[in-house]
């Protein structure tokens, strides 16, 4: 069944605001999950290539052109689009109008609905889509017989999509820290969460 959407203004009666968390207030955390996203795209780097070579059994070479080196440049551009792009198709698919842009100090892009409000699990699938959705694409394109060069480039998007979904992942935490019935309204960097009142 499909997860009504509303607006913050009108949730449920007798919802409030219990936690307004939002990433670029934790300098500390921030610096951390960046290590640990990098630590998770190394992960991340083994286990796709590892499912490559499964589907290509022959020595796969690690070279790369000058040429192949500019369009590994341009798919991790591609890469980090196709990411905010999947969070924007999964707020249109519980009625949100995605709204996409980059926070430039975090060194954050993001895609938010501000002015919506989703279920918790709901938010949920929204924050993991890119994860899950482009991590099958990828090894879907890995069973493929691309050459070597193409190969590699899309391991590496791959790995950096999941390491790039670190922040998704620790929102994920963060919302699994309440239960199913409460809603959840989307920022930039963070998120709103709202919890039935409960009367003395």
């Amino acid at each position: 069944m499909t997860t009504k959407l509303v607006s913050p203004i009108h949730l449920p009666e007798n919802y409030e605001e219990v936690l307004y968390w939002k990433l670029s207030h934790h300098k500390t955390l921030l610096v951390v999950l960046n290590v640990v996203g990098l630590a998770l795209m190394g992960l991340a780097l083994v286990t796709f290539f590892a499912w490559a070579r499964i589907w290509h059994l022959e020595t796969v070479s690690l070279e790369l052109n000058i040429w192949q080196m500019v369009a590994a440049l341009f798919a991790v551009a591609v890469t980090i689009v196709l990411h905010e792009l999947t969070h924007g198709l999964a707020l249109r698919a519980y009625g949100a109008q995605p709204k996409y842009g980059v926070m430039w100090q975090e060194m954050m892009f993001y895609a938010t609905a501000a002015g919506y409000a989703f279920r918790r699990n709901a938010y949920i699938v929204i924050a993991l889509a890119p994860l899950v959705g482009l991590s099958l694409v990828g090894m879907g394109l890995l069973m493929l017989p691309i050459p070597d060069w193409l190969l590699l480039i899309v391991v590496f998007c791959a790995a950096l999509n999941v390491g790039s979904a670190i922040g998704d992942m620790w929102l994920v935490r963060v919302a699994l820290g309440y239960p199913r019935v409460a809603y959840v309204v989307d920022e930039k960097d963070g998120l709103r969460m709202f919890m039935p009142v409960v009367k003395a």
